[in-house]
C-alpha cells in the first residue's frame, strides 16, 4: 500500500514537471516609442494646443501582450503628445485640449489581435467627450513588429477621431 502510494506521487511529481517544462517564457518588452509614430492623414483645420496629457490607466506600466510578449510602456503620454503633434497641434496656440488615457493596451485570441486605445478629451474646460479605437486584425504570428503596428494604428486611429471632432468645431467657430 505505501509502495504504491509512493509510485503514485512520483508519477505526479513527473507529470507536473512535465506541465512546467512545456510553459512558455513570457517575453517582457520595454516598449520602443519611436516604433509606435506611423504617418497620419488627419490635420488639424484650426488651431488648438495640446496642455495635458495624462495616463489614467487602472494600471500604468503593463498594455497587454501578443504571443510570449508581455509589452511595458514607461511613457504612453509622450507617445499619445507626439501623435498629437504629428496631426499640427501646437504648443501655445489655439483652444486648449487635455487628453486623458483611460486604455492602451493589445488582447488576443488564437486568431485575433485588438489593440485598444480610449481617450477622454476636454476642450478649453468644457464637457468631456471619449473615442476608442478598436482594430481588430489577424494574429498572423504574434511577433513583436505585429504588436507594434497594432498598438501604432491604435494611436493613430484614436488621434485622428479626435482630430475629425476638433476640425467639426472649428467650422462652428467660424
Amino acid at each position: 500500500m505505501a509502495s504504491s502510494s509512493l509510485l503514485r506521487s512520483l508519477a505526479l511529481a513527473v507529470a507536473c514537471t512535465g506541465l512546467v517544462a512545456c510553459t512558455p517564457k513570457v517575453h517582457r518588452v520595454a516598449v520602443d516609442p519611436s516604433r509606435l509614430v506611423v504617418p497620419m492623414e488627419a490635420r488639424l483645420a484650426c488651431e488648438h494646443q495640446l496642455h495635458e496629457v495624462v495616463d489614467a490607466r487602472p494600471t500604468s506600466e503593463r498594455a497587454g501582450g501578443l504571443g510570449v510578449h508581455m509589452f511595458v510602456f514607461d511613457d504612453v503620454p509622450g507617445a499619445v503628445r507626439r501623435q498629437f503633434e504629428q496631426a499640427g497641434m501646437a504648443a501655445q496656440v489655439g483652444r486648449v485640449v487635455d487628453v486623458r488615457v483611460l486604455q492602451f493596451y493589445l488582447s488576443q485570441n488564437t486568431i485575433t489581435k485588438v489593440p485598444v486605445a480610449v481617450y477622454e478629451v476636454r476642450v478649453d474646460g468644457g464637457a468631456p467627450f471619449r473615442v476608442r479605437s478598436q482594430l481588430a486584425s489577424m494574429n498572423n504570428w504574434g511577433s513583436e513588429n505585429e504588436a507594434y503596428g497594432a498598438y501604432a494604428s491604435a494611436l493613430a486611429d484614436a488621434t485622428e477621431q479626435v482630430v475629425a471632432r476638433l476640425n467639426a468645431g472649428c467650422t462652428k467657430a467660424g
